[in-house]
């Protein structure tokens, strides 16, 4: 069986790279198939998708270190060269290291015709493949220097490099790189989707992921529990439908708190994706030098005080059902008036600035969702930002728990999680990497979070349909793709979900 792409097939669960480690052979020896059997699998089928993403491929490069990703590539290699490909493999470790599968590995390559070279002897300008078998889960601490030599080496090539399990060099748990790192055109993981595949720096260094689940996901997806799930369909939780009935009260009034002096569009943007989400109202709480700015560039707002005390703005927010609060709010006084809405009994997103201002006086209430990207999430935890992308899984999960919210970690595979459960959300783009962007995540946060029982999985869809909206509109190009132009797209997938 190929290996079937992620882009095209995406499972619902994801893994620590070190809980696979620990239960493949559980699982396996439950489903009565050995190790070796598997690592004959996984090495074939890193094979096929050789072939299949390199037809035209006569010489393949093959380079092992120590353990049983060494082993995969062993089998690897003598399948290749049972094709009548010629195969160049060069070990980082003696032969007569290698124990159990690995070993067993290695005499059949060797019995089959193969030879280990010296990297010095290899033509390359004749090798049109180049595949990683150096480290793969096996990695503890940071990589050796004989290790990182190699890598350099590989990454200064011309030719497409697979990975098997993981890119040598990533550690599977976080996507941190531990030093240098393998850069593959394409990643083949076995048997379960490792999670720091698909979130921080290890987007970067896989290249087109597939899985190859060996014929033991459906027993591994029932005996181990998951560390992540992946966002995406059919896991994409439904919004309600509107009843025919329907007035603009039962679809909900959102409050946008924010657009300070000089920063109108934060607060703009925001409002109109909590519009084009299916909010009944939006109201629009900005500096009064902004006012007729925002109001004029769309006249379906209302335009409100929380801070006022008259009649005309107290009935408004008795009638609000959620608040953005943040876009374009700044840290001055004009921004600490408006903490008193974190208090209110509503559904709260609280973005930007906002979590600023959080960080200086910690809470915790219910009903509330905080949506940092990585410098806001250090700032929540009192940490380095450095620290945040070191461990991203840690860090949502950390703020989650530490203010008792729902958590959305943005960035290169955003993270959501309630403090228990985690999700990776599997829309979006490096088009999204413009300022604005947020700004429409928390508007539709906001009006998601009055269409579903569950705000949790209102949230779960809300940074999907972001994700999606930008996918389609990325479409025209990544570059030059500005946040505002997400509302149509955003409309159409609301009315989808």
């Amino acid at each position: 069986m190929l290996p079937v792409k992620l882009a095209s097939s995406i499972p619902q669960y994801a893994y620590r790279a070190e809980t696979i480690r620990q239960q493949e052979a559980i699982v396996a020896r439950e489903q009565g198939v050995s190790m070796w059997s598997l690592m004959q699998t996984a090495g074939v089928s890193g094979f096929h998708l050789l072939q299949q993403l390199w037809p035209k491929a006569n010489t393949i490069l093959v380079v092992c270190g120590s353990g049983n990703n060494a082993g995969d590539g062993f089998v690897l290699a003598t399948a290749a060269l049972k094709q009548g490909l010629r195969v160049y493999l060069h070990s980082l470790q003696a032969i007569e290291n290698y124990h159990d599968d690995a070993a067993l590995a290695c005499q059949q390559f060797l019995k089959a015709g193969g030879s280990i070279c010296k990297i010095n002897d290899v033509d390359f300008q004749r090798v049109d493949v180049v595949v990683d078998a150096l480290l793969g889960t096996g990695i503890k601490g940071q990589v050796r220097q004989n290790y990182r030599d190699l890598m350099g080496l590989i990454n200064k090539l011309a030719q497409p490099v697979l990975s098997l399990d993981l890119p040598s060099g990533l550690n599977g748990e976080t996507g941190q790189p531990q030093g240098d790192c393998v850069q593959a055109d394409a990643t083949v993981t076995f048997i379960a989707v490792k999670q720091g595949l698909l979130t921080g720096r290890g987007i970067e260094f896989c290249g087109d992921i597939y899985l190859a689940d060996l014929g033991l996901a459906k027993a591994f997806n029932a005996m181990v529990a998951a560390d992540a799930q992946l966002l995406a369909p059919p896991y994409v939780p439904e919004l309600e439908s509107r009843a025919w009935s329907a007035h603009k009260g039962n679809s909900g009034t959102v409050l946008v708190a924010g657009g300070n002096q000089g920063f109108s569009g934060a607060v703009r943007l925001a409002a109109e994706a909590a519009l084009r989400s299916g909010a009944g109202l939006v109201a629009v709480d900005c500096h009064s030098t902004m006012q007729n700015v925002v109001s004029s560039q769309r006249p379906e707002f209302v335009m409100a005080d929380a801070t006022a005390s008259d009649c005309h703005n107290q009935r408004l927010l008795n009638k609000v059902d959620s608040i953005c609060l943040g876009p374009g709010l700044g840290l001055d006084q004009f921004a600490k008036a408006r903490l008193p809405l974190m208090a209110m009994d509503k559904v709260l997103v609280v973005d930007a600035d906002a979590l600023t201002l959080l960080a200086h006086q910690p809470m915790t209430r219910k009903n509330w969702v905080l949506t940092p990207h990585p410098k806001e999430a250090a700032t929540l935890l009192g940490c380095s930002v450095a620290k945040v992308q070191q461990d991203r899984f840690a860090a949502v999960k950390a703020i989650a728990n530490k203010y008792q919210a729902i958590c959305v970690l943005k960035g290169a595979g955003t993270l959501i999680s309630d403090g228990q459960q985690v999700f990776i959300n599997m829309s979006g783009n490096p088009g999204m990497a413009v300022a604005g962007m947020g700004d429409v995540l928390a508007g539709i946060i906001a009006a998601l979070g009055l269409q579903s029982q569950s705000l949790f999985k209102a949230v779960l869809t809300a940074v999907y349909i972001h994700g999606r909206a930008a996918d389609i509109a990325a479409l025209d190009g990544r570059k030059g793709m500005l946040p505002s132009d997400l509302f149509v797209y955003i409309r159409q997938l609301v009315n989808q979900h």
